[in-house]
């Protein structure tokens, strides 16, 4: 198909889908979320004037405008709530209203408190953010984790990968696909100083602040009506971690240290959305409740209370599947985006 006709076909769908929302067509669909929990998943918000938006990741990345534009629609569609709120309704203590929707952010970004924060207080929203600790403890501009992502998303990590001593301390086995996720699993184990010294050959962008935030951040978010979540310490998919438990308590220490208490240590996002029966157990030994997964389905809820589950689905935004051609919210792509979706 060429790209011309690939382009026809995407605007008519665009067209129909449009056509459908302001018909009120998709508004029916809408019903569908009437008793359920939806979860958006984000991660970066950022200025498109900012450095940082050339080299940030596009399928994790939203535009400031763009994440405004998200929020009128979340504003107007549904009932935004909090973090306690769906604590509550777990327990069975108070009931979510309809069209509950939770506003989640992953990993700890310094942007989020520089530019999504600032949005959400201004439409008076609340939102959660589930951080890694070992980021928020380093002194480093950069993260060294997304200097591996980056370099892999710029065609630079395999080049990297062949050197005789990254080969060597990486144990790689000849033949094998690496994946950025794999190199960085394998990386954790190191100490900071054999890391750094590896990574000094990798090509990073320089930084003049902060790509994560800071321990000194964490006690503004609640401010902005903005709760602190757990995303492990090391940022590592859980399943690869050998003692879950002790990688959870760890987390939760420093989240209650550096947040001066104000975390939710009893809510938890899995790193990567990887998690299976073990991480699930392990998490309920140290006193985690709400387990939050990248599973795109919504949450069923029966008079305001959630059944009984053992993780929570969220929905990832991704810009180009809810913009129109010229990067502003395509409001039917995003009603079908969220409403489309399976109800568990």
């Amino acid at each position: 198909m060429s790209e011309a006709v690939k382009h026809s076909t995407k605007s008519l769908r665009r067209i129909g889908r449009s056509a459908a929302y302001h018909a009120g067509i998709l508004g029916m669909a809408r019903r569908h979320v009437r008793e359920a929990l939806t979860v958006i998943m984000l991660h970066r918000v950022l200025d498109c004037a900012d450095e940082d938006f050339r080299t940030a990741d596009p399928i994790y990345t939203l535009s400031v405008e763009l994440f405004d534009q998200l929020l009128a629609f979340a504003s107007e569609n549904y009932s935004v709530v909090s973090l306690a709120d769906v604590i509550a309704a777990t327990k069975g203590s108070r009931g979510l209203p309809d069209h509950a929707l939770l506003i989640t952010f992953d990993d700890g970004w310094a942007d989020n408190l520089k530019y999504a924060a600032p949005v959400l207080a201004e439409r008076d929203l609340p939102a959660v953010i589930f951080a890694s600790t070992e980021p928020i403890t380093s002194s480093d501009l950069n993260w060294w984790q997304e200097q591996i992502f980056e370099a892999a998303r710029y065609g630079q990590l395999d080049d990297w990968l062949s050197t005789a001593d990254v080969y060597e301390a990486l144990k790689l086995r000849p033949g094998k696909s690496v994946r950025a996720l794999d190199v960085v699993t394998a990386m954790a184990e190191s100490d900071n100083v054999a890391r750094a010294r590896l990574l000094s050959s990798l090509p990073q962008t320089h930084r003049q602040s902060r790509l994560m935030l800071a321990a000194s951040d964490l006690a503004t978010l609640p401010k902005f009506r903005i709760d602190i979540g757990l995303h492990g310490h090391r940022h590592l998919p859980l399943t690869s971690v050998p003692d879950v438990a002790a990688e959870l308590l760890l987390a939760q220490k420093y989240l209650e240290i550096l947040s001066k208490k104000m975390g939710v240590c009893s809510a938890l996002s899995c790193p990567h959305g990887q998690y299976d029966d073990r991480v699930i157990s392990a998490a309920n030994s140290v006193g985690i409740e709400l387990i939050f997964t990248s599973d795109p389905h919504l949450n069923r809820i029966k008079h305001g209370l959630l059944t009984s589950r053992r993780t929570i689905g969220r929905i990832s935004i991704v810009a180009s599947h809810v913009t129109d051609a010229y990067g502003n919210l395509d409001r039917a792509a995003l009603a079908r985006w969220l409403w489309n979706r399976e109800l568990r």
